[in-house]
């Protein structure tokens, strides 16, 4: 609609500055034409004449006829010829008679006739030139507006689509055109981005049915290779006593809950990855939620004769918005990497919760043996195995990988520091969300 209308307002706005520039240039040739000729404004036309005879005598004449010319007009009219030539000008006679007082009167007109071949053919010829000449130039301006707004756009865009049908999604397609064409620039502009996160999309897709292909193959041959070791045992009699057959059933049924817990992270990793997974956010106390988990921990820790200790240096209760559910599973999987590269009987993992202007930060900070340089910036990818960051027992090798996912997801952000020797430290930073507050504890440090 907006073409439509813009077509008829240049259409209209063409037609009148012609007809105007035209009135004009009409104007200044009569006037200059007149002022060349020395003849009055009208063109250099001869003026009416009048004549007044009584009874056939002169009475009365507004030009300088003489008697014989009169006569002349006379017999014209006696022999129905309506025209009479005088000073070089035609004129058109009429002639009206009438009584008054007992007298006879007869009034000649002699009316001007047209002189066409000298005034009006020039006249015409130049008023038709100015007008075909400025409303050629009225188009071209207008053309050429359109070319810039409405041509050469199209242009641009069919050859942007025949891009886009050769599969080049890269380039963007510059905005620009005027109402219809600006408008259709902009759909086809979005349909590029969409197609192109589309055939994106796809690829993930492929890379994870890949991925988890690969995965499955490989990394669940180990155990199910031990699980077929020990079920051979049993039954080629090489457990030939009840108490190394329940030995190696036990063992078969933890090889088998370790495949479980394999595929269960291939598949959560694979939704994460893929955007698959809904995030049900709600604000949560992170001091209290972060001290509930220790406590959970603490058993598991002191079973293998190790120890999880809480502190919190938060001023006052601090909330942020997240998932308890997939966090708690962020909290689990940091712990029990930081678990197993802890020694027994000393080694300690410390989770403490503090903030900064924006965030609130839990750092878990354990006493093992470190994470070397080379391997730092690779902890969190999946399937990493470094000597110290991800030992390949009883793991999938997708916690660290799974966790900065949800974190991620959560609008977080996760990273680790480590020096040789000298422990590890996974840091998580959480925008603070508005939320009651209260006091809390300064300094707490809770050991179990």
């Amino acid at each position: 609609m907006r073409l439509k209308m813009r077509f008829l307002s240049q259409s209209v706005a063409v037609m009148l500055c012609t007809v105007a520039v035209t009135v004009c240039a009409a104007l200044l040739f009569v006037y200059f034409y007149g002022a060349a000729k020395q003849a009055p404004a009208d063109g250099g036309m001869a003026a009416a004449e009048v004549v007044l005879l009584e009874n056939d005598a002169l009475l009365y004449q507004s030009g300088a006829f003489s008697g014989n010319q009169i006569k002349e007009m006379l017999m014209n009219l006696s022999v129905n010829v309506n025209t009479f030539t005088y000073q070089g000008g035609t004129y058109r006679l009429r002639s009206e008679g009438f009584s008054a007082n007992g007298r006879r009167y007869q009034l000649l007109r002699l009316i001007p006739v047209l002189r066409l071949s000298g005034y009006y053919i020039p006249f015409i010829l130049f008023i038709g030139i100015v007008f075909v000449a400025v409303f050629a130039a009225a188009s071209a301006v207008v053309q050429r507006r359109n070319t810039r707004d409405i041509i050469a756009p199209i242009v641009n865009l069919t050859g942007e689509t025949e891009n886009l049908r050769r599969g080049e999604l890269e380039t963007a397609i510059p905005g620009g055109g005027c109402g219809e064409v600006g408008a259709l620039t902009g759909a086809i502009e979005q349909l590029r981005i969409k197609l192109k996160d589309s055939i994106y999309y796809q690829q993930r897709v492929d890379d994870n049915r890949k991925f988890l292909i690969s995965s499955i193959s490989h990394d669940l041959k180990t155990p199910v290779t031990s699980i077929r070791g020990y079920i051979d045992g049993v039954l080629d009699g090489v457990a030939d006593t009840e108490e190394k057959k329940r030995d190696y059933l036990k063992k078969a049924a933890a090889k088998t809950r370790l495949i479980n817990t394999m595929i269960e992270d291939l598949l959560l990793f694979s939704k994460l990855d893929l955007n698959q997974m809904p995030f049900k956010t709600e604000n949560t106390d992170i001091a209290r939620y972060t001290q509930e988990f220790v406590r959970d921990n603490a058993e598991d820790f002191a079973r293998e004769r190790k120890s999880i200790c809480f502190e919190n240096t938060l001023a006052e209760v601090r909330y942020v918005s997240i998932d308890r559910d997939k966090f708690k599973r962020v909290l689990q999987n940091i712990a029990d990497n930081a678990k197993k590269n802890i020694e027994s009987g000393g080694g300690t993992l410390l989770v403490s919760v503090r903030e900064n202007a924006s965030s609130v930060i839990l750092e878990f900070r354990d006493n093992g043996i470190g994470i070397k340089k080379e391997a730092l910036p690779h902890i969190f990818d999946r399937f990493y195995r470094g000597d110290s960051a991800r030992p390949a027992e009883g793991s999938s090798g997708l916690g660290l990988a799974i966790a900065k996912q949800i974190v991620e997801g959560l609008g977080g952000r996760v990273w680790a520091v480590s020096k040789d020797g000298g422990g590890a430290s996974v840091m998580i930073a959480l925008k603070k969300r508005r939320g009651s507050g209260g006091a809390g504890s300064n300094e707490a440090r809770i050991d179990y």
